[in-house]
C-alpha cells in the first residue's frame, strides 16, 4: 500500500512540475515607462528596474553627506573612559562621486579624507603606517604626529543625522571619538 501511495505522489509531482508556468522575461509597456539608475556606484542602482536606464536620476554616495552638521563628539581615552564631550560644526565637500573631504574637525583647518560607498558609509582613507611610532594605520591629520581611522555613517531613514566612529592616535595615546551630527 505504501509503495502505491509513493508512486502516486511522485506521478502527481512530475505532472505538476511539467505544467506550463508563466514566463519570467515578459516586460509590459508600463515597465518600460519607469526610469532607473544603471550605475553600480550609485545608491539607487537598479531601483525601478525593469524600465529605461536613465543615469540622470542616480544618487551618488557623496551626495548623501552634503552639508554642514552640528556634531556632538564624545571623546574616550585608551581605557574607554569618557574624557570629554566636544561640540563643533563639520562640513563635507565632494572630490569625486565617492571621495569626500570633511572639514571643521581639526582646529588647524586640515580635512579628513574619506571614501563613501553606496551603503551610506564613508571610511577614512587609510594610507599610512609609521613603523617607528605609536601611530596607527590611517592618515595624518591635525598634527604631523596624529593619525586617524574610522568611519562616518548616515542614517538612511533620516537624512539629517550622521554618526562618527573614529580612533585617533597621537603622542599622548589613543582616543576614541563617537558622536552624532545633526544637519544645520
Amino acid at each position: 500500500m505504501f509503495k502505491k501511495i509513493a508512486i502516486f505522489i511522485v506521478a502527481v509531482t512530475l505532472v505538476y512540475a511539467c505544467s506550463k508556468s508563466t514566463p519570467f522575461d515578459t516586460v509590459t509597456e508600463d515597465d518600460l515607462s519607469t526610469r532607473y539608475c544603471n550605475d553600480p556606484i550609485a545608491i539607487n542602482y537598479n531601483i525601478g528596474f525593469p524600465g529605461t536606464a536613465d543615469n540622470s536620476i542616480c544618487i551618488y554616495p557623496t551626495e548623501v553627506f552634503d552639508g554642514t552638521y552640528q556634531l556632538a563628539d564624545s571623546v574616550y581615552n585608551g581605557e574607554f573612559e569618557l574624557d570629554t564631550v566636544l561640540y563643533y560644526n563639520v562640513g563635507f565637500y565632494a572630490k569625486s562621486l565617492t571621495e569626500l573631504r570633511m572639514y571643521g574637525f581639526c582646529v588647524n583647518g586640515d580635512t579628513v579624507r574619506l571614501t563613501a560607498d553606496r551603503y551610506y558609509k564613508a571610511s577614512v582613507d587609510s594610507t599610512l603606517t609609521l613603523p617607528d611610532s605609536n601611530l596607527i594605520e590611517g592618515h595624518v591629520f591635525c598634527r604631523a604626529i596624529d593619525t586617524i581611522k574610522g568611519s562616518i555613517s548616515k542614517y538612511s531613514s533620516d537624512s539629517n543625522k550622521l554618526r562618527i566612529n573614529f580612533i585617533i592616535a597621537s603622542d599622548t595615546g589613543i582616543n576614541y571619538h563617537i558622536g552624532t551630527g545633526v544637519k544645520k
